[in-house]
């Protein structure tokens, strides 16, 4: 695979490839050209990339021809213009079923034309195959060839997305019942706490290895807009981004784990009210933010971590004994009724890709369901800081 965002790709260093005469490899392919539109073509197209899906992901590179097993010389695409290449590619790939998640076509503009990669992530809903007419046929890449999978590995391709799945549930509440306890150091500020964790099956498999070193000077985008500071600390499990400490407390912090997972902790909003008849709010709206803020800053990190694909979100509210959601249309709200638990751990919500949660519609549809049980748990009909339509219109 190359050792680079393909977006920083140019065409020095793909000339750099053939010149080094960089070997192919279990995790890339070099090609000369793209296929043709003929059926058999096509077929081949989605063969190539099933096989990397199927194995340990990787890139396809056409545009550089290949000799002896390795990177023998530039040859430029130039038959038709890129953007039709990449659009060609795309449609083709549509055809792969079940559809792969985080596939990325990028051609790289070069002296006469262009180079196409292909970017292959490994896939967690597998197995995938290419389809010609009734025919299916499920392949995968061993070293530099590609050859048909065997029963057994079309077996476990089917098993490994439960597998991830059910270790993604073990971390999550692993964190929610060190949450429940209070386990952090230094501890946290008391009253209910707000928890998005965010936990991608890539990082599971141990196909994540994030550079902490590298996201320590740009810890910035972790930071919320109502901290007055921000501070951040490396630890054993990764970087931890939080606001001064309240009388030596946590009131908010998030931890990038080095497996890709990333938390996002705060008080009850970092304000809950006193009222008369010492009634005790939560004040709905500011939670309602923090959430959606949470998830959103979750999801953009996600490709500088190198986290693609398939992820497991968990939303929850913990320690709430006591305290009432404030609803009303003033900053607090009066309180309705309490919830019948001290700890509102909400359904995991299964993300198909993050990276393809990009609109501002795509998070409020990810975030919304979940917004509307935690208000039902305070026995409010849904969520009110979306209106009707599902959109985000926070009062």
């Amino acid at each position: 695979m190359l050792q680079r965002k393909l977006d920083d790709l140019s065409e020095a260093e793909l000339q750099a490839l053939c010149t080094d005469s960089t070997p192919e490899s279990q995790t890339l392919d070099f090609k000369q050209a793209l296929p043709g539109t003929s059926p058999e073509d096509k077929l081949e197209l989605m063969k190539d990339v099933c096989a990397l899906a199927n194995a340990d992901g990787g890139d396809i590179v056409y545009g550089i021809a290949e000799a002896k097993g390795a990177a023998g010389k530039l040859m430029p695409l130039a038959s038709e213009t890129p953007d039709a290449a990449k659009r060609r590619v795309t449609q083709v790939l549509d055809g792969i079923e079940p559809r792969i998640q985080g596939v990325v076509v990028h051609p790289v503009l070069v002296s006469g034309g262009c180079v196409l990669v292909v970017r292959v992530p490994a896939s967690f809903d597998g197995p995938h195959s290419s389809r010609s007419n009734n025919l299916r046929r499920f392949v995968r890449r061993n070293g530099t060839s590609t050859t048909d999978m065997s029963i057994d590995q079309i077996r476990s391709a089917f098993d490994r997305t439960a597998t991830l799945a059910e270790k993604a549930g073990h971390f999550l509440n692993f964190r929610i019942q060190n949450i429940e306890m209070r386990l952090s150091t230094p501890p946290f500020a008391p009253g209910p706490v707000c928890a998005a964790v965010l936990v991608p099956l890539a990082g599971m498999a141990g196909r994540v290895a994030v550079d902490i070193a590298a996201i320590n000077d740009s810890y910035n985008r972790f930071m919320f807009t109502d901290w007055s500071s921000v501070n951040r600390t490396m630890n054993l499990d990764g970087l931890a981004i939080y606001p001064n400490l309240a009388n030596g407390r946590f009131i908010a912090i998030t931890q990038v784990y080095r497996n890709g997972a990333i938390e996002s902790l705060r008080t009850g909003a970092g304000a809950v009210a006193e009222l008369r008849d010492g009634e005790k709010l939560i004040p709905s709206t500011t939670i309602a933010k923090f959430f959606r803020t949470a998830v959103q800053k979750q999801i953009a990190a996600c490709p500088d971590l190198g986290v693609f694909g398939p992820a497991v979100l968990r939303c929850a509210l913990m320690h709430t004994t006591d305290y009432k959601l404030g609803v009303g249309n003033d900053i607090w709200g009066r309180g309705v009724a309490d919830t019948d638990r001290p700890h509102l751990v909400l359904p995991d919500i299964w993300v198909n890709d993050v990276s393809e949660i990009r609109a501002e519609r795509d998070l409020d549809d990810l975030v919304r369901p979940a917004m509307d049980i935690l208000w039902q748990a305070f026995d409010v009909d849904r969520c009110l800081e979306f209106d009707l339509a599902g959109n985000w219109m926070p009062r």
